[in-house]
């Protein structure tokens, strides 16, 4: 994904000031994303970000704390649901070429640390695999499409998915089961 950088850091204040820290309080504004299955994340700005990055010898450690309100669609009815997010963010930074394992850190090079791979990461790690409106959403009408929360259909539910028809077929043939036994 091609976006446009979220936040940097001036960090040369910092490059020869072992164990100093400066504090970032930003308000941001985060562009819509597409999440697993290609669902679209609205972002509702703006995001609050509050940031500590501090000196380690030409390593810098990024702590910290993203805040703000995304939309999405439930996965039950498709209705719109807004949600709260409250991230923790935590990385080091090494200098471009330094060799560490990267499960440890990011790279950066000159004087700035470009903060939007960590931001995407954590807004990432912070959504929820399966987003619905509420615990007892009823969902859509498999057969006519209908949301079920607000309206009652009267369609017959196939209770026999025609997907698995060679598998009954098989099943009647064989008694499935091991061995033919059922």
């Amino acid at each position: 994904m091609n976006l446009e950088s979220l936040f940097k850091v001036n960090i040369s204040p910092l490059q020869d000031a072992p164990g100093e820290t400066m504090e970032f309080h930003t308000k941001l504004s985060i562009p819509n994303l597409t999440g697993v299955g290609n669902r679209l994340i609205e972002m509702i700005n703006p995001w609050v970000l509050e940031l500590q990055v501090t000196s380690l010898n030409q390593r810098f450690q990024v702590s910290g704390r993203l805040t703000g309100n995304y939309e999405l669609s439930c996965d039950r009815c498709l209705e719109k649901v807004r949600l709260p997010m409250d991230t923790e963010l935590f990385a080091l930074y090494y200098p471009d070429g330094d060799h560490f394992p990267p499960e440890e850190g990011l790279a950066y090079t000159g004087d700035e640390l470009d903060l939007t791979p960590l931001l995407l990461e954590a807004i990432n790690l912070k959504l929820p695999m399966k987003n619905v409106c509420s615990l007892d959403c009823k969902g859509l009408c498999p057969v006519c499409g209908i949301d079920l929360n607000t309206h009652t259909c009267n369609c017959q539910k196939e209770a026999f998915d025609p997907r698995l028809a060679g598998l009954l077929k098989w099943k009647e043939q064989e008694g499935g089961g091991s061995g033919g036994q059922s």
